[in-house]
């Protein structure tokens, strides 16, 4: 492994996961050189609701809001502290890693994957949005399905293929 060449990617959960992984490794001095968070989820510190997507596509056909909610009550336990969970809470977002997110337009949790890329753009962090009309919540993995998923599978191939070829900055 080329420590000089760590990227995190994560889907859905696991976007929220590769963020956060982001955030501590920078916390902790660690370099890596790249995020790709796809449909993200970045915030369970607030109420769903709050999200016109979540309303909007409430009926998602691959992730309803009732599955969201069982799946915030199985991330968040009483007593957690869920904005130390919520990427999009956290006050200092300066001095990560470039970022692609991959944002279905079709997904109750579009609003975060948007709102994080203006929160990670405004602390000077190189920010690359790709959404995906009409494409559903976790359509990369559908590329059989999903037209959306091949352009979305390229568009994470070159983004990563460019960060992690550059020279990194001292």
């Amino acid at each position: 492994m080329d420590a000089d060449r760590v990227a995190v990617f994560g889907e859905s959960t696991g976007g929220l996961i590769a963020a956060l992984s982001a955030i501590r490794a920078r916390d902790a001095g660690h370099a890596v050189r790249a995020q790709v968070l796809a449909n993200p989820c970045l915030d369970v510190a607030s109420a769903m609701s709050e999200w016109p997507s979540y309303s909007r596509y409430a009926d998602n056909p691959t992730l309803t809001t009732g599955q969201m909610e069982m799946f915030l009550r199985l991330a968040v336990p009483p007593g957690a502290d869920a904005a130390a969970l919520s990427p999009l809470r956290l006050e200092d977002l300066s001095g990560l890693a470039a970022a692609l997110i991959i944002v279905p337009t079709y997904d109750p949790i579009s609003d975060q994957g948007r709102r994080y890329a203006e929160r990670l753009q405004a602390a000077g962090t190189a920010v690359q949005l790709g959404e995906y009309p009409g494409a559903t919540h976790a359509f990369l993995s559908m590329p059989t399905l999903v037209p959306q998923a091949m352009r979305a599978r390229t568009d994470v191939t070159e983004f990563l293929r460019r960060r992690l070829n550059e020279r990194p900055t001292p």
